[in-house]
């Protein structure tokens, strides 16, 4: 459990611990599957799904339109904000052709 305000932006920690979760199991699994929530499905578990798409070297505008076909009504103003100006370190680019990132 990763709490957060809703309709707010994750703090720093755990953004950080979500890179780290992702990048250890699909290290560990190759190919395996991570489910995210949170209450509505709305806010909170698109941003983090966003972060890992940013991360893994898709544009924002692209991971926010996937996501948004996906699940109507994701992301508020303020979750869009931070996702434009958020900065991708690239955590989950995998030096080998085996990472690779599946979203349902």
């Amino acid at each position: 459990d990763w709490p957060f305000d809703d309709g707010a932006p994750p703090p720093n920690q755990i953004v950080d611990d979500w890179l780290n979760l992702l990048k250890t199991k699909f290290r560990e699994e190759p190919g395996c599957c991570v489910a995210v929530h949170c209450v509505a499905g709305l806010g909170r578990a698109p941003v983090l799904v966003a972060l890992a798409l940013l991360e893994c070297g898709m544009k924002y505008e692209d991971a926010v339109q996937f996501i948004r076909q996906k699940r109507r009504g994701a992301f508020n103003s303020k979750q869009l904000l931070y996702l434009e100006k958020y900065r991708p370190k690239m955590r989950l680019r995998f030096k080998d052709a085996n990472g690779h990132c599946c979203v349902q």
